[in-house]
């Protein structure tokens, strides 16, 4: 997956804050020293660094004339007037990383003590399914809302189309409910706690009451993930502005009530209190459905969700998607050659982030994801390439990584526009390829924005959303230090 590089650094190395490498980066990537390159301390400014947006010559602003690259089957138009999201840090390090079980074993009996308290936690019957009736029954009346909703629709061809839909899924609901236990059959915990490495690690599962009927406070502790949900208090997701966010996407939402605020101090708190990693608040909601009987009594619940991603050395860690095109032209480009099919098969967790649900100004849930054990610091102060020459990979390499078009007419022109609208520098966990319970936290660049079909045509709704859908996509990843191309799915 590791493409060309450029041969040699750009004239930005004029500008004051810029350091002058010792050595040039060689073309081939299979040529880098890994370790060299990873170790290469960027020289020093003084006795103070200056900030890191200054010293490789980042602008706020990124904008280029469109231009085009032959992709298979078609051609690909690239626009790019791009916000540059660097962080207000002097320094990026690089750090080692393995995915233990991150809590050592009294650890994890004090999260059990914390959350569960003292009441002996029990298992369920395994082969018990996880819903109960109750739960059902919250969906039912959640679609029964969407039918009275959907009944009102004007155009009655739409009409028809939802409320059809409603009723079938009513039906699956409704067969579920009658198949549903009324409540668990429990177990009695065996004390033991979560073990292992990776993909291997044991998975702890327990429940305690809470004193309301067929509800439970739930725990689970795997390699790589935490989770606390007080069935009794749920906390759920809203959907701000009827326009999707997804737990993936950078997006920013400021908290704007002292309410909102207090929720995100307290969601901070608690999952910094779990001592891996820093977190910063992405977002925070106030719920606006869910669980309970009406949309009035959702309205009036303090009740907030709010969204939280690590922070390595003051970089944030996304979980970007990696984004290639149309299945079907992938398959078809793989099949022909094209290029070589990437293997897919190790086990890549998820990046690091968090989702607190808050009621009532108390923590009704958490789940924390992608969590690992920190290593080695490799390098503390780690030298990286000027944007300039991150900009000319992009340019370069985009056409490499996007399969568009129509195989039975090539270059019939019904390709796409790819609109690039932030870059952001952030902390990727990259595997080591023959290592895979091996990792690395490295700075990358991230190139997202959206896609334009040429046979489209959008009103100005359909192309908002298809921005904010859009958020979480990466269509290119570049490592900063050595200007690699990092595959996401593949993890290095």
């Amino acid at each position: 997956m590791m493409k060309r590089l450029f041969a040699c650094l750009l004239c930005l190395a004029m500008l004051a804050c810029v350091p002058t490498p010792e050595q040039e980066f060689v073309v081939n990537k299979s040529e880098i020293d890994q370790q060299s390159v990873l170790t290469q301390t960027a020289a020093p400014d003084g006795e103070a660094q200056c900030p890191i947006a200054e010293r490789i010559g980042a602008p706020a602003q990124w904008t280029e004339e469109t231009f085009t690259r032959k992709v298979p089957y078609d051609t690909l138009t690239i626009e790019i007037d791009a916000t540059v999201h660097v962080p207000d840090v002097s320094h990026v390090g690089v750090y080692t990383a393995t995915l233990d079980v991150p809590f050592s074993e009294a650890q994890q009996k004090g999260l059990i003590l914390k959350y569960l308290g003292d009441e002996r936690p029990f298992v369920i019957k395994p082969d018990q399914a996880y819903w109960r009736k109750w739960q059902y029954e919250e969906g039912i009346r959640e679609i029964q809302r969407d039918m009275e909703k959907h009944s009102l629709e004007e155009d009655q061809t739409m009409r028809d189309i939802m409320l059809q839909s409603d009723n079938e899924n009513l039906e699956t609901e409704m067969e579920s409910y009658r198949s549903a236990p009324e409540d668990w059959t429990h177990c009695e915990w065996d004390g033991a706690v979560a073990a292992g490495r990776g993909e291997n690690a044991n998975t702890l599962m327990l429940y305690a009451n809470t004193g309301v009927f067929a509800h439970y406070r739930s725990l689970v502790i795997t390699a790589d993930v935490f989770g606390y949900d007080d069935e009794s208090k749920p906390v759920l997701e809203a959907e701000p502005n009827l326009i999707h966010v997804g737990s993936r996407s950078p997006i920013r939402m400021e908290p704007g009530t002292d309410a909102e605020r207090a929720a995100c101090e307290a969601a901070k708190q608690e999952v910094d209190a779990f001592g891996v990693g820093t977190f910063e608040v992405l977002r925070v909601m106030k719920a606006k459905k869910g669980r309970f009987d009406t949309e009035a009594d959702a309205a009036e619940q303090n009740c907030y969700f709010v969204v939280l991603k690590l922070c390595v050395d003051g970089l944030p860690v996304y979980d970007f998607q990696a984004w290639h095109g149309n299945d079907n032209i992938m398959s078809q480009v793989y099949s022909e050659g094209l290029y070589a099919e990437p293997d897919y098969g190790v086990y890549m967790p998820s990046q690091t982030g968090a989702k607190v649900g808050v009621r009532d100004g108390e923590v009704a849930m958490v789940h924390i994801q992608g969590m690992q054990k920190f290593g080695d610091c490799i390098n503390p102060d780690a030298q990286l390439l000027p944007f300039e020459q991150i900009a000319e990979i992009f340019r370069e390499q985009i056409g490499y990584h996007y399969f568009t078009g129509d195989p039975d007419h090539p270059d019939s022109g019904k390709g796409e526009t790819l609109h690039i609208t932030d870059v952001y520098l952030s902390m990727l966990r990259i595997r080591k390829k023959d290592a895979p319970e091996e990792f690395l936290f490295v700075p990358v660049w991230d190139f997202v924005g959206y896609m334009e079909s040429k046979s489209t045509v959008y009103d100005a709704e359909d192309l908002e959303r298809l921005k904010v859908w859009a958020s979480s996509l990466s269509y290119l990843t570049i490592n900063a230090i050595d200007g690699s191309i990092i595959d996401r799915e593949q993890g290095y």
